[in-house]
Order: structure tokens, then C-alpha cells, then sequence
């Protein structure tokens, strides 16, 4: 029996992962931002006892969007896995430094993700009895936990960025567009360094830059990716049986003689 996997085998699950994007996407929305009143957030310059009152009056909401927040939000780690298969076929004869920073950096963004909900989670828990500056604090360390760690975010979508401007084919897996478009995205995440010090205002966490812009640009770096990685597996699939074909002809000459 032959090592090499066939291309049913090989490709099994990759459309199963691509597809965790939109479904992570879908639930974060629902959970973290609906439920979880996090679209838009609480403004940072609500008193400690507006904040208090908010925990107090929704708690069983927050409690259940951040459980699903949790659940969901660790989908993001297949989906990244998904993206690191086809960018491992944009150069197949080069090394795999980008491909393997843009995995490493999508599977660590799980954890500024799930771990900010354990701060609102925790709000949500026993607001009856906490004060209101604790529950102020855990708010704040949760936003700030979820938007200051944008770097680890960042990396792999430069990565996917470079990965695809690399790519030889006449015709690349990923458009250029969409590989400057996931640079820019990325590197727009800088704003987020200007959050800690503003409470009102666009870099403020409220702010429209701060989180409407940033927040859109990196859902639409999810659609986008999706997208273009649903487009590229058909065409891995037909390169692959191609290269399956070629190695079987000598094999099959070798065997004649």
C-alpha cells in the first residue's frame, strides 16, 4: 500500500476548519457582543457605580454571552489552521518560518479572547456583593487584556499578508489585494496602544477608531480569509493530484521494466 495519502484523505478536514471562521465570527458576535454588552462597550468614563448598576441589572445575560464567548471562542484555533495548510503551499520549496508565525500567532489570539470573558464573567458572577470600583476594575482589565494584546493578533495577519505576496503562481492563492489588506489590518491594530490613556473620545475603547473601526476591520479580515481559502483548496486539490500523477509515471515505468 502506497504512504502517500490520497487527496481524500489529505484534504478531509480543511473546508471543515475554513468553515470554524465564520461560525466563531457568528457566535462571538451574538455572545460576547449582544449578550455580553460589548457592541458597543461600556464607556470608560462611566462612573464606577453606572458600571456597578449595569452587572447588577444584566448579570444573567453577561453570564451567558460570556459562557458562549468561551466555548466559541477557541473555534478561531481551527480556523487558523485552515489558513496555515494552504499558506504551506504557496511555496512548497521554501522554508515555512512565515506560515509557522501565522499558526503560532492565530492559535495564541485564543487566549486574549477567552481569557478577557473570565474577567466579565467573574463581574457577572456575584455583583450582588461586590463593590462597585471591583466590578469597574474587572470591566477595564478585561478590555484592556482583549485590545492590548492586538500584537499576538497581529503577526499572523502580516504573516498571511507576506505568505501571499510571496506566492509564484501566475495566478496567487490569496489576491494581493487581500494579502495588503491583511498587513494593513494588522498593523492598524497600533491605534490600540493610545486606548490606556483616553476614556472618552475615537481612541478611547468606545471610541470609533478604537473599536468600530478596528473591530470591523478585523471581522472583515475573517470573511475575507474565509473566503479566499474556500477558493484555494479546489486548486491545492488539483495541484496535488497532479503531483500525484507525475510521481506515479515513473513508478509505473520502473515496474514495466
Amino acid at each position: 500500500m502506497s504512504p502517500t495519502l490520497s487527496n481524500a484523505a489529505y484534504f478531509k478536514y480543511w473546508r471543515l476548519c475554513a468553515a470554524m471562521g465564520p461560525v466563531f465570527l457568528a457566535a462571538f458576535i451574538v455572545c460576547w457582543g449582544v449578550l455580553g454588552y460589548n457592541i458597543p462597550p461600556i464607556p470608560a468614563d462611566y462612573t464606577a457605580d453606572q458600571l456597578a448598576q449595569h452587572f447588577r441589572t444584566h448579570y444573567n445575560e453577561v453570564r451567558a454571552g460570556m459562557a458562549g464567548a468561551m466555548l466559541f471562542g477557541v473555534l478561531y484555533l481551527p480556523w487558523t489552521l485552515s489558513i496555515t495548510k494552504v499558506m504551506e503551499w504557496m511555496n512548497r520549496n521554501e522554508n515555512n518560518m512565515i506560515s509557522t508565525l501565522q499558526m503560532w500567532g492565530g492559535g495564541l489570539t485564543v487566549v486574549p479572547l477567552v481569557t478577557s470573558s473570565v474577567f466579565w464573567m467573574t463581574a457577572s458572577y456575584r455583583p450582588d456583593v461586590l463593590d462597585a470600583v471591583t466590578l469597574q476594575m474587572l470591566y477595564d482589565q478585561g478590555w484592556l487584556l482583549i485590545d492590548m494584546f492586538y500584537a499576538i493578533t497581529t503577526i499572523p495577519m502580516v504573516a498571511l499578508g507576506i505568505g501571499g505576496l510571496t506566492d509564484k503562481r501566475s495566478q496567487p492563492l490569496f489576491p494581493r489585494w487581500a494579502c495588503w489588506y491583511s498587513i494593513w489590518a494588522g498593523l492598524s491594530f497600533l491605534f490600540e496602544l493610545l486606548m490606556p490613556f483616553f476614556k472618552s473620545g475615537l481612541f478611547a475603547r468606545q471610541g470609533w477608531l478604537n473599536f468600530w473601526v478596528e473591530f470591523v476591520v478585523w471581522f472583515a479580515y475573517i470573511l475575507v480569509a474565509t473566503y479566499y481559502v474556500f477558493k484555494a483548496i479546489p486548486r491545492l486539490e488539483q495541484e496535488r493530484a497532479a503531483q500525484l500523477e507525475q510521481e506515479r509515471v515513473p513508478q509505473k515505468a520502473k515496474a514495466a521494466a
